[in-house]
């Protein structure tokens, strides 16, 4: 089994052409939401700041960014 997979898209921080994504392992992958039950109401949920709500952790294997992150000017 893979730890990542990758995907062809260019890297807006270091230009890249290669970006690796897994399921989401913050949030269960399931829909990029975490149930705060234990912390709050029932119900009440956050979205998992991994993935982005997505699901899907992404990153530039060289530069290590978040491809959906805005680009940052150092």
């Amino acid at each position: 089994m893979l730890d990542y997979y990758e995907d062809i898209e260019e890297c807006p921080h270091c230009t890249s052409q290669v970006i690796h994504w897994r399921d989401c392992t913050e949030c269960g992958w399931q829909d990029g939401w975490i149930d705060m039950c234990e912390s709050y109401d029932e119900g009440d949920v956050e979205m998992c700041q991994e993935c982005l709500g997505t699901g899907i952790q992404k990153w530039c294997p060289q530069c290590g960014h978040d491809p959906r992150q805005k680009h940052k000017k150092g």
